[in-house]
Parts: structure tokens; sequence; C-alpha cells
């Protein structure tokens, strides 16, 4: 179980406070929260918007191909071509 530092209540229309958490973690006004529920606990996780149009670049399978990719750079199974004539010539064999 995590670190208790109080409690929260329920106010009117269903508002919370979150402004105990202000000393445990950076909180600004207009923050965004994803809300979990797990085994009848609520989790939020903080987390930032991103334009519509990258959307694309957070989905898990593109992420998993980063990941992929970052780990056929560290083990060197890359090529460099000086220009895209070599790029061609090396596809075509």
């Amino acid at each position: 179980m995590g670190q208790v530092i109080g409690n929260i209540m329920v106010q009117k229309r269903g508002v919370v406070s979150l402004g105990i958490l202000k000393g445990h973690m950076p909180l600004n006004d207009g923050d965004i929260f994803q809300v979990q529920i797990e085994n009848g606990k609520v989790i939020l996780l903080p987390m930032k918007l991103v334009p519509a149009e990258q959307a694309w670049f957070w989905t898990k399978e593109w992420q998993e191909g980063e990941k992929e990719a970052d780990e056929d750079i560290a083990a060197g199974r890359v090529k460099s071509f000086e220009n895209m004539d070599d790029l061609l010539e090396d596809l075509d064999k």
C-alpha cells in the first residue's frame, strides 16, 4: 500500500479537492488526470495532452516500434548511406 497523506471528501455535485497533494507532488491548476478503477480503488494518473495530429506517435503500437528501433540502433543493426542512390542500390540487393 502507498503512503497515506490524508483524506478528501466528496462535495456537492461530486467535486473533490486535490489540494492535499500539493505538498507531495507538483500540482497546478488545469492539470489533467486519467481516472482508473482497480480492485475498488480510485487511481489518478497525471497526464499531458498532445495535439491531435501528434497522437499517433503515442499509440502503443508506435511506441513499441520506437523501442524496437532504439534497440536496433544500440545493437548496431543499422546502415547509413551517403545519398539516395546508395540506399536504393542496397535495397535492390
